[in-house]
């Protein structure tokens, strides 16, 4: 009974930081920074950490187990190599100050799992649920064998008889099975913790997109027919040659071309079209519309570079494929009106995905106005919708693909859209 205690005394240690970070760990913009929410990360870690060392769990006389490495693999493989660093520096130092043989030991079992473990952070997020998974059950019994193998070394060098060997090795080896459970267990649950956030987002945003829908169904036809009409006798009052008169006219048949822009958004947000897809080599399409989108660069003072790379094939509807481009280049332009700057295209193929990166030298988003990207009506400019985004989401959707914004005020905004490759 007293080991069944122990052995959930350590894995509250464990579970209750999960919980309570667990705001943090679903941002995966914190990745490998070290800001407040990462710090608060690096703290709970530290205290479960140093919590599972002051109360372990004791079987016989003189062994000792607990689970410090759970904390620390969790905190490497969901914040990133900082605070998984951290954390360990904390365990090392709080081994110190317990004193007694085994130290060096101890830091070198660490560094194993933890330097395993750290090969797995840079893709972590885009793996699925079962390979992390796999992953996490792999790190634990990589963790368990460093461990052992310490222990060996420690018991030859104390010139322990195999049935003494064995007899401590037990008892370890069961509790290290355990530990693994508890690994798996525990990611898990925050891989369910996750997976909730993301449906409960998913819901809302397809909520606002249901009321936008049936907003634009009852008023976009009955606003666009009025439209055309005052367009064709404004066209026809241009006939005329005055030219203050000419200049008003001009006016007001741009102002007529950007509601009909705005009309067409909700159009195709409200009834989207059936696609006629084909087999499109995406090089080429990004190579037309950075020629389309040339003219509009040069009178803001933009220069757009594109990078891409030849025979990278996508299934798509070239029209819906054009659109999403173009409002992306369109936005990173836009950005770069006051500053001027080079607005940089790349494509290229990563693994089975196309990679399609858009990158500005803007002013660049907070992350607060990154979360409202593509809901409907949020725009960062003056006289914006939101509605561009908005559909360039919903074509990128469609595909299959995803788009990923990343931004840092004053320094420009990323938008990376990865699309299934054709072979």
């Amino acid at each position: 009974m007293p080991i069944i205690k122990d052995i959930l005394l350590q894995f509250l240690f464990i579970i209750v930081p999960v919980l309570l970070f667990k705001g943090v760990w679903l941002d995966r913009s914190n990745l490998n920074r070290l800001d407040v929410q990462s710090s608060f990360v690096v703290l709970l870690s530290s205290i479960s950490v140093i919590l599972c060392m002051s109360f372990p769990i004791q079987f016989g006389e003189e062994s000792l187990f607990d689970f410090r490495a759970l904390p620390i693999i969790i905190t490497i493989l969901y914040a990133g190599y900082i605070p998984g660093l951290l954390t360990i520096l904390v365990m090392i130092a709080y081994r110190i100050s317990q004193g007694g043989e085994g130290i060096f030991l101890t830091v070198f079992s660490c560094m194993v799992y933890a330097g395993f473990a750290s090969l797995w952070v840079k893709d972590w997020y885009r793996y699925s649920f079962r390979k992390r998974m796999t992953v996490i059950v792999l790190v634990g019994c990589v963790k368990q064998l460093s461990v052992m193998v310490v222990l060996l070394w420690l018991y030859i060098a104390r010139d322990y008889t195999t049935i003494q060997m064995y007899a401590h090795f037990r008892p370890i080896a069961e509790i290290g099975i355990l530990s693994v459970v508890v690994l798996g267990v525990v990611t898990y649950l925050m891989e369910y913790i996750r997976e909730s956030y993301i449906i409960r987002i998913q819901v809302e945003r397809s909520e606002k997109l249901n009321l936008i829908s049936e907003l634009a169904a009852s008023v976009a036809h009955e606003v666009r027919n009025p439209l055309t009409v005052v367009r064709g006798f404004v066209q026809l009052l241009g006939e005329e040659s005055k030219p203050q008169k000419n200049e008003y006219i001009r006016l007001v048949l741009n102002e007529l071309d950007r509601a009909e822009f705005i009309i067409s958004d909700y159009l195709n947000l409200a009834k989207p079209q059936a696609d006629v897809k084909s087999r499109l080599d995406i090089a080429v399409i990004a190579q037309e519309v950075s020629a389309l989108m040339a003219s509009y660069a040069v009178i803001n003072g933009i220069e757009i570079v594109t990078s891409t790379k030849a025979q990278v094939y996508v299934y798509s509807n070239s029209s819906k494929v054009k659109q999403a481009l173009m409002n992306l280049m369109k936005n990173g332009i836009e950005a770069m009106q006051e500053c001027g700057g080079v607005l940089h295209i790349k494509v290229e193929q990563v693994d089975a995905f196309i990679v399609i990166t858009i990158r500005d030298e803007g002013s660049g988003m907070s992350r607060e106005q990154i979360a409202q990207i593509g809901l409907p009506f949020y725009s960062t400019k003056e006289k914006g919708t939101g509605l561009g985004l908005m559909v360039t989401c919903r074509i990128i959707e469609s595909m299959q693909g995803s788009v990923q914004i990343k931004s840092e005020l004053g320094k420009g905004t990323m938008a990376t859209i990865r699309l299934p490759a054709v072979p």
